[in-house]
């Protein structure tokens, strides 16, 4: 299986996040010397940081909250009546 067929086989395990670092990934374990499991786990952490970070913009975009700014201005602000 060459580099091409693993990438293909990855996002079609939904798993993404290994797929687009994964030659990154390679050239680092040849660079320098690391373990077999090493590579692994660093590969694992990216598709789990990937996920976390896909699941926080997704939330974030469900609950559709308003510039931020504005919102901490709006709540701090003396002159507004509750």
């Amino acid at each position: 299986m060459n580099l091409i067929e693993l990438e293909r086989a990855l996002r079609q395990l939904r798993l993404g996040g290994i797929a687009a670092v994964l030659e990154t990934r390679l050239h680092q374990a040849q660079a320098e010397p690391m373990a077999p499991i090493d590579l692994l786990s660093c590969l694992v952490t990216d598709e789990l940081n990937r996920r976390s970070e896909r699941l926080l913009e997704r939330r974030r975009k469900q609950a559709a909250f308003r510039d931020p700014q504005t919102r901490w201005t709006t709540l701090t602000s003396p002159s507004i009546r509750r």
